[in-house]
């Protein structure tokens, strides 16, 4: 633990001056410097400017109590040790005192060697709180980039005259949900994926595997192709992730989708006629065993349907009431802003009520 070089100030409230005065005196000699107060009008203004890292704080003073005080200076800095002082040995101000989250109990007189421990003690805890809160702060400044920069290399391409719609709202900073829009002449890729759990491990694999993904698609147009690539990699080359995902190969010239699934949620193709379910057999999860098989499935779609893809974050079951919501809003006639309105409306609501957060995400694109 990095100690601290230059010994900070100590603030002293109590309303017997005497007891202040010597109390300043114990610190001075053990080489603090102090400031006192017999007001606590006085000494909480003064604490507002230095915000001082230890406070001894007496308990009992006229008009008021110390431990009504108290939560005062832990509010204004929760690092701030309050060490707590009375001449009275009642353990009912002990545990309110602790209660409070004071950092130590000394009773009057103070004799040299109680003062030293006690703020040696409160020294050495605020001296961790600090450097902890520093790292917090690096760690969370680290989270902050990685997802910036995870949005940017997960930017939507210009797919005109295709509409396409896109959202992944990370559980914590960075997502372990991940897709891939890419167009080669007239064969467009479309993935969506989801690594086991969240955060900046998990949202590193994903961009692994769109790069492995692009690779394969470069290799093969073939969904079975995309996935097995995909699944070999992460069961022989990182080997502590699984994850799902639902690939669509769509032909625009011969007006085809082909697809292929992995563990993943059925993606839904909204046409003029009704809502389709592309729940034909499934592969397993990606990255339990480097020998499993996808099979590729191939349907015809008209133009301005719309093809659904969706992370189990967003929609985990089929009777999710947004399903009937976007059957109305294709009986209607209307296209993706309305298909997105609806479900913002409903992650507005649902999300935040989920005993667990996941990542979630879903993509739109209207053929």
């Amino acid at each position: 633990m990095t100690s601290i070089t230059i010994k900070p100030e100590i603030l002293i409230i109590d309303d017997d001056r005497d007891v202040g005065e010597a109390l300043e005196v114990l610190l001075s000699k053990l080489g603090y410097n102090s400031t006192f107060f017999d007001s606590v009008d006085k000494g909480k203004e003064y604490f507002e400017k230095e915000s001082n890292p230890i406070v001894f704080l007496d308990i009992h003073m006229p008009r008021t109590s110390g431990l009504d005080v108290l939560p005062y200076f832990k509010n204004l800095n929760p690092a701030t040790q309050v060490i707590m002082m009375t001449g009275e040995r009642d353990i009912n101000n002990v545990v309110t005192s602790l209660t409070h989250k004071a950092s130590d109990f000394l009773l009057k007189p103070f004799s040299l060697q109680t003062v030293r421990i006690a703020v040696q003690r409160a020294l050495d805890y605020y001296t961790l709180l600090k450097e902890k809160e520093a790292r917090d702060e690096s760690i969370l400044r680290d989270l902050r980039l990685a997802s910036k920069i995870q949005r940017k290399i997960l930017s939507v391409p210009d797919l005109s005259p295709l509409e396409v719609a896109v959202d992944n709202i990370p559980a914590s900073f960075v997502s372990g949900d991940f897709y891939v829009l890419s167009r080669v002449g007239d064969n467009l890729l479309v993935l969506l994926g989801d690594i086991e759990d969240h955060g900046v491990t998990s949202g590193l694999i994903g961009l692994l595997m769109t790069s492995i993904a692009r690779e394969a698609y470069k290799e093969q147009a073939d969904p079975s192709h995309i996935l097995k690539r995909m699944n070999i990699e992460l069961s022989q080359e990182i080997g502590t992730h699984s994850l799902t995902a639902a690939v669509a190969i769509v032909h625009l010239d011969k007006k085809t989708l082909t697809y292929a699934r992995g563990g993943h949620p059925f993606p839904v193709l909204y046409q003029s006629s009704g809502q389709l379910l592309l729940n034909e057999k499934s592969g397993q999860l990606l990255g339990i065993m480097d020998s499993l098989e996808f099979e590729s499935h191939e349907i015809p779609y008209q133009e301005g349907d719309i093809l659904f893809l969706y992370s189990d974050g967003l929609l985990n079951n089929l009777s999710s009431p947004l399903f009937g919501e976007l059957e109305e809003i294709r009986k209607k006639g209307q296209g993706i802003p309305e298909f997105q309105d609806a479900i913002r409306s409903f992650t507005k609501v649902s999300l935040p009520t989920r005993e667990f957060r996941d990542d979630s995400s879903y993509l739109l694109i209207r053929l």
